[in-house]
């Protein structure tokens, strides 16, 4: 596999990531841009959660301690997880989810649950509509008393 396909392959995992933890955890996790390069060393974050994660999708064979060691390097305070894509299977079937016992022990008992769980701007905008609707129609029902 040419470098270009390789670096194809490892954004469209971390695409794929991104938009699921979107979609299932938490509005805010975004894909760290040139990850490795600057202080967020990690590929995908979860703000909400503080939790960086380090994507992997290998060709052929797990590489696990190469890639432990590689997270384990990246240390940034936030908890640190690393996601494997099984290369056995057809593309993102299935990923594999490695942490340490103790930062899974932090996530079970909760104590990475977001403080705050932030509202999507779209859905700001609607709740401000209706607050400013609601507002609307107690000024009518007032002025026909």
């Amino acid at each position: 596999m040419n470098k270009r396909s390789a670096k194809n392959k490892g954004n469209r995992f971390e695409n794929y990531l991104m938009f699921l933890f979107r979609d299932q955890l938490d509005c805010k996790a975004h894909r760290t841009s040139a990850s490795g390069a600057g202080y967020d060393k990690n590929d995908v974050i979860l703000p909400n959660y503080d939790i960086e994660i380090e994507a992997k999708n290998r060709k052929g064979q797990f590489a696990l301690s190469e890639d432990w060691q590689q997270l384990k390097r990246q240390k940034t305070g936030r908890m640190n997880v690393l996601a494997i894509r099984n290369p056995k299977k057809p593309e993102f079937e299935e990923t594999i989810i490695a942490m340490t016992l103790g930062d899974f022990i932090k996530l079970v008992k909760g104590k990475n649950k977001p403080a705050v769980i932030e509202m999507p701007k779209d859905m700001k905008w609607r709740v401000k509509k209706l607050e400013q609707s609601a507002k609307d129609v107690f000024k009518y029902l007032n002025t026909k008393e």
